[in-house]
């Protein structure tokens, strides 16, 4: 069905399930999100679940080439099927219900007997920020010994560090669009940003005045902008998402300080959880205090990609190989685009193989 074929009841029931179960606790579950990527993103779809006459379930989801994606992927750091308590729904069911020849995903919340990955959060406890942030310099003392210099120097040589959350300006937007367009493209992945429907859902939601909002954070060295990043904030939850740094201050480590302070300030707020998403930037395991579990991989029938995978080369390069595709998949649609992408991938990795890079 579409989403805005959903009633008042379905989106109240939704919502009820969602702030019910604690692994749905994030913006991405929120049914505003899904509302939100229904009016930018092309091909959004809803699928309803009941047990005879019961509604036991909603799966808001895109359709490319013939492979299910959850909602605005890859764009969409946590999916599942929203449940009533007592429901589980695998990915591997859902493949059957829907009658998919196969559903891709990054973050599935839920049960499946695909593998697993680990996502890392920041919670504040009884002390709030400054316990959490206690916590963490006793554990690593080095770290931001070496942190708290780069703010000295960043301050000396620059002027005063400023840090201003949930802008929602839309040049702001531009700029960090531009940065992450530029970043894309010096490393080889594929350019999300390079179709409209990306920037169109950013901007949807950067407009949102409902109970889930997103906004930008920026980090100012006396006039100069060295860093921003673009959030999803809902029910005591930020998702830190789209983050964007200058060079020219790079070397102060601004993103570092811009996360610090944006924690900090939005404690203050009620914020009490701070997702960093995937683990893997090393810089993350000086701020997570929990991890949580979540499934990657393709449930169904294998796609050409899949069946490429294993000729390629070593676990790693087939893994990468895999979540380059199924970017450039998700988000064009159509084959032209997707025929560049490929080209502009198996190009990247010619130029990673001969400089030796994995």
């Amino acid at each position: 069905m579409r989403v805005d074929a959903l009633s008042a009841e379905d989106v109240a029931r939704w919502r009820a399930w969602q702030l019910q179960n604690r692994d749905f606790h994030n913006p991405f579950f929120h049914p505003d999100f899904t509302r939100a990527a229904a009016s930018a993103v092309p091909g959004v779809r809803m699928a309803r679940i009941s047990e005879g006459q019961e509604i036991i379930g909603y799966w808001p989801f895109q359709i490319r080439s013939g492979t299910v994606y959850p909602v605005a992927a890859p764009m969409n750091d946590y999916h599942g099927v929203i449940t009533k308590d007592g429901v589980s729904i695998d990915l591997e069911e859902l493949t059957r219900l829907l009658g998919a020849r196969r559903i891709s995903v990054n973050s599935w919340v839920g049960q499946s007997r695909l593998p697993q990955r680990q996502t890392c959060q920041v919670f504040l406890g009884e002390g709030g920020y400054e316990a959490w942030f206690a916590a963490q310099r006793t554990s690593f003392p080095k770290y931001f010994k070496d942190k708290m210099r780069s703010l000295r120097g960043m301050e000396a040589n620059l002027g005063p560090v400023q840090v201003k959350t949930r802008q929602r300006d839309p040049h702001l937007l531009d700029q960090l669009i531009a940065l992450k367009s530029a970043q894309y493209g010096s490393s080889g992945l594929h350019d999300i940003f390079g179709v409209q429907w990306t920037r169109k859902l950013l901007a949807e939601l950067l407009k949102s005045d409902t109970g889930l909002q997103a906004s930008i954070a920026t980090l100012h060295a006396g006039e100069r902008l060295l860093a921003l990043e673009l959030s999803l904030h809902a029910d005591g939850v930020w998702h830190f998402w789209f983050p964007a740094y200058l060079m020219e201050g790079a070397r102060y480590s601004p993103g570092i300080w811009l996360s610090l302070e944006t924690i900090r300030i939005e404690s203050e707020t009620g914020i009490s959880e701070f997702d960093y998403g995937f683990v893997g930037e090393a810089y993350k395991k000086y701020f997570c205090n929990q991890v949580r579990e979540v499934t990657e991989g393709v449930a169904g029938r294998p796609g050409w990609i899949d069946r490429l995978v294993p000729v390629i080369g070593s676990p790693a390069t087939a893994r990468s190989a895999r979540h380059r595709w199924a970017a450039i998949e998700a988000v064009e649609t159509d084959w032209v685009g997707r025929a560049r992408g490929v080209a502009r991938a198996a190009s990247s990795f010619v130029t990673r193989q001969r400089t030796g890079e994995s």
